[in-house]
Order: C-alpha cells, then structure tokens, then sequence
C-alpha cells in the first residue's frame, strides 16, 4: 500500500471508531553520514527510519499515539491507543483541526528535493580532502594545528499531513552537511574553532578545500587569546552568531510562549522594536530553502509577510491552536517560522564602523531569559580598535536586555551568511555590558 494509502486508511478507520476528527503525520528519511579524525576515518553510519503520528479528536477532547512500525498491527494498536486517551482527556475548547477554507490549496515546486548519486567512497573522499586542505594551511604558516574531526552528512526525508476534512499534503526534501573541527596550540594553551556548510543540493556544498581552509584560519586566528578588562563598549555579532538574537525574538513571539504568558514581547504587538530601517521578511517559497513549505504542520497554506516592518512587530508565529488560545487567527506557523530575510541597511565594513569594541564570533551558555528578556552569555572573538582587530579574546560575558539591543542596533552588514533558514549579515549593537578581568 502506498504511503498516502496507509494514511487514508487510517483516517477512514478512526472515523469509523467514534472519531469527531482525526490528523496523521506519517514520515520517513534515510541518511548517510562519515566521519574522520586524524586523517582516518572513524565512523560511516546508515540510517533509515518511518514513523506515523496519529492524533483523534473526539469533540474538543484529544489523544494521540505514535509507531515507529508500519504494518497492520502496529497502526492498530496506534488508534486504539489514541482513542482511548482522547477517551480520558479534559476538554479544550482550543482544540480540533483548522478550518478547510484555510487549508493549503496552492502546491508550489519549491525545489527542495535533489537526486543523488554518491556513495561512502565519496564521502570519505570529501572528509579526508577537508582534514588536509586544514592542515596545510597551518603548515603553510608554520603552525601547527590537528583536525579533530572533519564530518560530511547527507539525508532525505518524505512526509504527509492528512486530515479528515479531506486535506492531503506531501513533502518531500534533501538536506547536506560538512564540518571541520580543528585545534591549535599556543604557548601550551588550546584553542578549538570550525567551520561549516549546508545546502538543499549536494553539487553546491563548498569544496572541502574551502571548508578545511577556513576552519583552519578560523583556529590559528584564535591563538594567543587574552582577557580584557570590564567595560561597556559597542558589540558586532558575526552573522553566525547574529542569527541568533533573531531566534530569542522568535522564541518569544511563538503562540505556545505567547499563551503561557511566558515571553517578554507578550504586549508587544504593533510596538517599534527595531529602528525604522530594519525590516524581517518570511518567505516561505524561496527555492530550495531551508525552510520553504506550501503548507505548515496544521495544513493551513503558508504565505509571505514582513514579521517586522520599519522597525515594528506586525505578527505573531500562530499554529491553529495557539490563535485559538490567543483569540487570534493562525499566522500558518505551526511547526515554526519560515525562511527569514533581514536587509543590510550599510555597505560598509562594520568593524571600521565600529572604531573600537568587541567582535563577538562564538557565544556559549544559556543566560537568555525569553520571559523576561535579560541576555547574559559567554563570548569570545576579537578586540577592535582603530577599525582594526587587535587580538583574539575569550572568557568573556556580554550581557543586555533584549528589547534595548534590538532599539540600539546601528547596523545590519552585508555579509549574509545562508547557511541556515534565518539569514543576515553581522549586526552592531550601539553598546553592551563586557564582563572580563
């Protein structure tokens, strides 16, 4: 039976169980992935795996079962299990499925999926050829430097959302992946960075040279680390780490986070975060994006919009049942935000913009409080001064208030990094507290 088959099926068969309404979830990807360290390769790892989510609704009162087997006897016990704690479960009159007049009637090719001919002997190819591309750079500098671990991941993935108000939508997409992880010493002290890359389409992952080459310099950049003192001083996150203070806005404006009253933007709504300038854009039909949908996890059809516009919250991130909580109508968020766009608003080199502060490279910890928005994390990157980097710094602590960093923002770059579903460049932060000696 094919997949879209089974999930009929099943819907057909809670319905006639006693189900009001019922959704399904099924799912399936493969993936192979290797990894090397010390020019030998350590693991090369298969995986394969299938799963079906069923949630039953019988009036306003929910259950749901999962199996990780498909056959006929699993996916039974799957909706016995479902209805009988659907059977047990208090009403919530925010529950049920979303209306159909919202469901998603509009399938995009979103090239999100791309054959693939390689086998491990490529892999191990490209892991090697990275490892080495590292090490002669150092040696070319002579410095020394061990690649601790270079990693090259492919997977692909299938799934379907069906409900019983007739709607069925099928996804199907690929994801790759490659790292290098080096480490170098300096006056007997160690110092660890990496570099990465990750596309839709193997043919356009970077060359392992180039992900090797600077994972390299990233890491001899790093020796000879210093402290400095406490101070307040202007920050400029790197697009790596950028993306980031985004994905705290995020947290915060998410339905579930809204409805728990557990966000620091609860009352935010229409209020100038940002300056004027600055504007987010959600597009969830870009072309092999890493987060391009026609439909969200409810199957309501997703669409384009400026979350933020000059500057202001103009929306929520809604899934049917937090709008439902909210009093408010689904965003087509379920599942998340979709592919975001800042826009640089400067063409200049923001470290000489700068003049003087902190270039903030890799943040650690978890001092990001989204109900109250107080940011505290563990920093490290370089010292600016005279529009130049100085030296490499660590141990540090940069903390603020969510709020007043995104009011303080000066700049957004144009060094996009695209690595990932939110894309920006590096952003500078008027001023922020610097915890060192």
């Amino acid at each position: 039976m094919s997949q879209t088959g089974i999930v009929t099926k099943v819907l057909e068969t809670v319905k006639r169980l006693g189900a009001t309404a019922a959704e399904v979830v099924y799912s399936e990807g493969d993936g192979i992935s290797v990894s090397c360290r010390d020019h030998e390769v350590e693991t090369i790892e298969n995986n394969q795996d299938k799963s079906l989510v069923l949630t039953v609704y019988k009036g306003y009162s929910k259950g749901s079962a999962s199996t990780a087997i498909i056959d006929d006897e699993s996916l039974n016990i799957t909706i016995e299990k479902a209805l009988a704690i659907a059977a047990l479960t208090e009403e919530d009159e925010a529950a049920g499925l979303a209306d159909a007049s919202i469901l998603c009637n509009d399938f995009k090719d979103l090239q999100i999926f791309f054959d693939t001919d390689v086998n491990a002997d490529a892999l191990i190819e490209w892991a090697l050829t990275a490892s080495q591309a590292a090490v002669d750079v150092a040696s070319s500098e002579n410095q020394q430097l061990v690649v601790d671990e270079s990693n090259i991941e492919l997977g692909s993935g299938y799934s379907i959302y069906a409900n019983s108000n007739g709607f069925i939508g099928e996804k199907r997409g690929t994801n790759v992946s490659a790292s290098v992880v080096a480490i170098a010493e300096h006056q007997g002290v160690m110092e660890r960075e990496y570099w990465w890359d990750a596309v839709r389409d193997l043919s356009r992952l970077a060359s392992p040279q180039e992900v090797g080459q600077i994972a390299a310099k990233r890491t001899l950049a790093r020796a000879g680390c210093r402290k400095i003192k406490s101070c307040k001083a202007p920050v400029l996150f790197d697009p790596s780490v950028a993306k980031g203070l985004l994905g705290h806005m995020l947290s915060a404006i998410s339905g579930s986070a809204l409805y728990q009253e557990a966000s620091f933007l609860k009352d935010d709504l229409g209020s100038q975060l940002f300056p004027e300038w600055f504007d987010l854009k959600e597009d969830p039909f870009v072309l092999s994006g890493f987060a391009s949908r026609n439909f969200d996890a409810d199957g309501v059809q997703t669409h384009q919009r400026n979350i933020i516009d000059q500057g202001v919250l103009t929306g929520f991130l809604l899934s049917v049942y937090s709008a439902r909580r909210l009093g408010l109508a689904t965003t087509g968020n379920a599942g998340g935000a979709h592919n975001l766009f800042v826009a640089s608003n400067t063409q200049d080199d923001l470290i000489r913009t700068m003049n003087k502060g902190l270039l903030v490279t890799s943040l650690m910890g978890q001092g990001v409080n989204t109900v109250t928005g107080d940011y505290s994390r563990g920093a490290s990157g370089f010292w600016v001064e005279n529009g130049e980097i100085q030296f490499p710094v660590n141990e540090l602590t940069i903390a603020g208030h969510l709020k007043t960093m995104f009011q303080r923002l000066v700049a957004v770059g144009n060094d996009f990094d695209r690595r990932s579903k939110i894309q920006t460049g590096s952003w500078l932060i008027e001023e922020m507290t610097i915890a060192g000696d």
